[in-house]
């Protein structure tokens, strides 16, 4: 199966009660999730998201940056230098999902590199109000339908996997509909920069 690590505890309590009162104070700035090249498909993905997190980005970047290091030896992972850490904030409400994926690109990107990690960090509103939306992890080389291992969005947890992962988000089911009730995460992908070759084009390692 797809190598994972989970991590209980991910921030320090007032880190994840800081992360969370900023989201509650920007839930109007998020916006329906797009795929590759900005598409938004709510039957493919459906969620709202938020490029922007303020005062914590720095704050998720270096604590994601800092455990690199293990999460390639737990992982097993062949070393790289990072090149970059991308960050998302997302809300699954009721209906919510993502349709089975990987995070690797499928077509020649610009020189940012290429993700080798994906992380999810999840966080909430106690008491929770909603269930489901677990993150199923897929062998390499499974179908969309084929068995997987579910990992569900706890409080305060972290779960890292290779990018190359099929994966997918189950239903997210919340009762009160409100965006305040909803699974929140942040999603981290850890880059590695592209070698060059000398004809100026960029070519994946392998």
């Amino acid at each position: 199966m797809t190598p994972y690590l989970r991590q209980a505890d991910f921030l320090p309590p007032h880190d994840h009660a800081a992360l969370l009162d900023w989201t509650m104070a920007n839930l109007s700035r998020f916006s329906p999730a797009g795929l590759a090249g900005n598409i938004v498909d709510p039957a493919v993905r459906r969620a709202l998201t938020l490029r922007d997190l303020g005062p914590h980005h720095d704050l998720l970047e270096g604590h994601v940056r800092a455990a690199v290091p293990d999460w390639i030896a737990a992982l097993r992972v062949t070393p790289f230098a990072i090149s970059e850490v991308e960050l998302e904030l997302a809300a699954h409400n009721d209906g919510a999902h993502f349709l089975f994926h990987s995070d690797t690109y499928t077509r020649d990107q610009p020189a940012r590199g290429d993700r080798m990690l994906s992380a999810v960090y999840y966080f909430h509103q106690e008491p929770q109000g909603f269930s489901g939306g677990c993150l199923r992890l897929h062998r390499i080389g499974a179908s969309p339908g084929d068995a997987g291992i579910d990992v569900p969005p706890a409080q305060n947890s972290l779960v890292v996997f290779p990018s190359w992962a099929p994966h997918e988000v189950l239903r997210v089911d919340c009762p009160s509909g409100d965006l305040v009730d909803s699974r929140f995460a942040v999603n981290c992908w850890v880059y590695r920069a592209r070698e060059i070759e000398r004809s100026g084009t960029a070519a994946v390692q392998p």
